[in-house]
């Protein structure tokens, strides 16, 4: 049978097998399932237009916008990374990440997968922020990053990570404004592992969860490295914001029992290779990536946050840099523009719009006897 080599042909294909052999899913995995299964089909409703010449009528169905859906999040992206480069800092960038050791990353699954979350991103912004101000590279009481979550490596593999771009700078305990003393050096990168391993520590057992004690003995998954400007590392975290792990264009061949893909092997200098996974196995690492409902996997600290702007402000004005509002508040979408017939190749005329009846009280969650998840 010819499948089309998508993710959404490879879903089609392989969720029926996958739910009657495997686990139970969340309600994040079924609404996730649900909303890419139905992205720009009728189910979420659209515009109706019509030809003034041939008389023609075309739908144009909305897309879902749901973050795993491969076919969604490149406007979102492009907003998202314009907002911040118009709210940075004039001053060396660095991006720091912290990766969840392989004996912790279970509690990231399961009934209590949202508030792993949060104390994963709490230990981070911690350790981070705590070794900032004490580490002689810095030494500021005000810092300020972005957090990024990504959990995806190049295989589909489950590896929880988050990304912190940091600027070398922010204000002392007087409110002057400091910078890194040396170009390149952020802070020390042992007392950075000491410190995540120590908050990470400290909130598990806060909370009674038992972990094999041997992880506590081991370095931790520490790096920094600098990124000048910071512009080209906004660019790259920009795909995490809005998108998943694997797009269509490394989806090389969907056959009736396998899901071939393209993957950047790191350890041989980014060598492009193919891997093959059964059709199921496909689908079970394809929906491991799909977050809680409700988690936030971009966050903002110190003088980043929204809520800090005195002291974004003062920052970006000690920094000497002038900030454009028009990068920082990017002007509303221009409206969009009527599809041409396809019939004789003339602008069409909106008709009416379309209401989904699943989303008029938000996105849908439903069973799996409500609705099948493999429906166009």
């Amino acid at each position: 049978m010819s499948v089309t080599p998508t993710v959404l042909g490879a879903l089609r294909r392989f969720l029926p097998d996958f739910l009657e052999s495997g686990p139970p899913l969340s309600d994040a995995q079924r609404r996730a399932i649900w909303a890419i299964t139905h992205c720009r089909t009728p189910a979420m409703g659209g515009r109706a237009f019509a030809c003034g010449d041939c008389h023609g009528v075309r739908f144009a169905w909305h897309s879902c916008n749901h973050k795993a859906c491969p076919q969604c999040g490149r406007a979102a992206t492009a907003r998202w990374v314009q907002r911040e480069l118009g709210k940075r800092v004039n001053a060396p960038h660095f991006l720091v990440t912290f990766t969840l050791p392989a004996e912790l990353r279970g509690c990231l699954h399961g009934p209590h997968a949202g508030k792993a979350h949060d104390l994963f991103f709490k230990a981070v912004a911690g350790s981070l922020s705590e070794k900032l101000a004490a580490d002689k590279g810095l030494r500021a009481a005000v810092s300020g990053f972005t957090a990024v979550l990504h959990t995806w490596n190049q295989q589909l593999g489950f590896h929880p990570h988050i990304h912190c771009l940091v600027p070398g700078c922010g204000l002392d305990a007087d409110g002057r404004w400091v910078r890194i003393k040396k170009p390149g050096f952020l802070l020390y990168l042992p007392h950075l592992q000491c410190a995540f391993r120590q908050h990470v520590y400290k909130l598990f057992r806060a909370h009674g969860w038992q972990v094999d004690p041997a992880v506590w003995d081991k370095d931790w998954g520490v790096h920094v490295q600098p990124v000048g400007s910071g512009a080209s590392a906004l660019k790259y975290l920009g795909a995490y914001v809005a998108k998943t792990a694997i797009g269509d264009s490394r989806i090389v061949a969907v056959t009736d029992d396998s899901v071939t893909f393209r993957w950047k092997n790191r350890a041989a200098g980014n060598r492009v290779e193919t891997q093959t996974l059964p059709g199921v196995e496909f689908v079970r690492r394809y929906l491991r990536h799909v977050l809680p409902k409700g988690l936030r996997s971009i966050r903002y600290y110190g003088f980043c946050h929204p809520a800090a702007k005195a002291n974004r402000l003062r920052v970006q004005l000690h920094s000497g840099r002038v900030v454009d509002p028009g990068a920082t508040h990017p002007a509303p979408a221009p409206p969009a523009i009527a599809p041409l017939c396809p019939g004789c190749r003339q602008p069409m005329i909106h008709l009416l719009s379309l209401a989904s009846p699943w989303r008029q009280r938000g996105p849908p969650g439903p069973s799996a006897t409500s609705c099948s998840p493999c429906a166009p």
